[in-house]
């Protein structure tokens, strides 16, 4: 479920959430939808693939959290989103944690 910000019965009366709060609220929305989107692109990967002798296989496996890789990747091309830092990596191999490659990060 999403959090609701509280903004107060009137501007600047006091009530509703502080900036942190509502800010925090948010951040935790766009994970929740990132987690639901990456779950609906399996779901339809998955029954693209049932229905489909020419779908490359399984859909990539996927990993959306708050940090960075901590396993090693279950498969080649495996990806992880660590959205605490909007980063996305890719796993080049799966014999060590060291087979995830970052693509992209960025607000550091």
């Amino acid at each position: 479920m999403f959090e609701k910000i509280e903004i107060g019965s009137t501007e600047d009366d006091g009530t509703g959430d502080s900036l942190r709060d509502a800010f925090t609220k948010v951040n935790a929305n766009f994970l929740r939808l990132a987690e639901y989107h990456a779950n609906l692109a399996a779901q339809l990967g998955d029954a693209r693939a049932a229905t489909s002798p020419q779908w490359p296989g399984e859909f990539v496996p996927r990993h959306v959290t708050e940090h960075a890789p901590d396993i090693i990747p279950p498969m080649l091309g495996a990806i992880w989103v660590d959205a605490s830092n909007r980063s996305v990596y890719v796993s080049v191999g799966t014999q060590t944690k060291d087979d995830w490659v970052i693509l992209g990060e960025s607000g550091k």
